[in-house]
């Protein structure tokens, strides 16, 4: 492999990488938003009784 390769191949795996770690944060701030949304509405269901 020729060095143009090998760079290549670094970037390919940084940028998997990247994308892992994204979908990873993005899923949980999803996640996160979620469970505000629910315990937002239970709270406003407890003080109506």
């Amino acid at each position: 492999m020729n060095n143009y390769e090998q760079s290549k191949k670094a970037r390919r795996v940084a940028s998997v990488v990247y994308l892992l770690i994204m979908a990873i944060v993005m899923g949980g701030t999803y996640l996160s938003q979620q469970q505000k949304s629910v315990a937002q509405k239970v709270s406003e269901a407890s003080i109506s009784h």
